[in-house]
């Protein structure tokens, strides 16, 4: 359940309002909905305020907030017409260059291990009804919590922001080192640079938890084989990933072999 501080300007101004009512019933009844189902339309009107009717910070600002959904996003792009001014030919705007600058939180990038990991499943068209809808979801629809930040990024990622360069750097770290293999892939997908973080990071981290499907992904987008991977699997006794690395070309230090004597 959110909290008062998650809560859009519109709703407080309500909960404001029948804060009045004489009748308390009426009251915990408005305030339970609002903080349990805070819709779409209502946090795409808070959203838009704040980002002064301008796609690029719109978008920024829903990042902020616990309430960002596929919802929230749909409503964003459903009327994009009103926020958006028509593009000059041939030239970048600035609001591109904007969209370019926003960084993706981290905790869209979190895995629960009790969960599956997500699939990479088609986006439901924008426009198209279903029978019920909380946060962007439909009536009987089970959407884990990993599917649904999986889903979430992707949508973001199609809205055009980056995850190249430094700041993007931050989601494929933290999904190399949780072993999220599909979320590896759609940022590789979308530009992300498979030895983001400096010194091979991404794969150093695949390596050092055990996540070999996400290393030779890594590998296969241009991450360099090194010595210092084999290390460090040696150093975790992670056996399949010191056998793949060696095939694939790791050459063990001094170190190494000292710690391969010792397995």
């Amino acid at each position: 359940m959110a909290r008062l501080t998650d809560l859009p300007y519109e709703i407080l101004v309500q909960l404001l309002i029948y804060s009045t009512n004489e009748a308390l019933v009426t009251v915990c009844q408005w305030t339970y909905f609002c903080l349990k189902q805070p819709t779409p339309r209502l946090c795409y009107k808070f959203v838009r305020q704040k980002g002064k009717w301008r796609k690029a910070r719109v978008i920024a600002s829903a990042l902020q907030y616990k309430f960002l959904s596929i919802g929230l996003l749909e409503q964003i792009e459903r009327h994009e017409a009103e926020l958006v001014r028509p593009l000059k030919r041939g030239k970048r705007s600035k609001q591109e260059r904007l969209l370019d600058e926003i960084r993706l939180p981290g905790r869209l990038f979190a895995l629960d291990v009790n969960e599956d990991l997500p699939r990479n499943r088609k986006p439901r068209p924008i426009g198209k009804k279903r029978k019920r809808r909380h946060n962007g979801i439909g009536e009987g629809d089970a959407v884990s919590g990993n599917q649904q930040r999986f889903d979430l990024v992707k949508r973001l990622l199609a809205m055009k922001l980056s995850v190249s360069g430094d700041r993007g750097n931050t989601g494929l770290l933290l999904s190399a080192k949780a072993g999220n293999l599909p979320m590896v892939r759609l940022l590789l997908k979308h530009g992300a640079d498979a030895t983001a973080g400096g010194e091979n990071k991404a794969l150093l981290l695949a390596v050092v938890y055990g996540h070999l499907d996400v290393a030779k992904r890594l590998v296969k987008a241009g991450a360099p084989v090194s010595s210092m991977a084999l290390r460090y699997a040696v150093q975790k006794r992670h056996l399949q990933i010191i056998s793949w690395l060696m095939k694939v070309g790791a050459a063990p230090d001094m170190v190494t072999i000292q710690l391969l004597d010792k397995l």
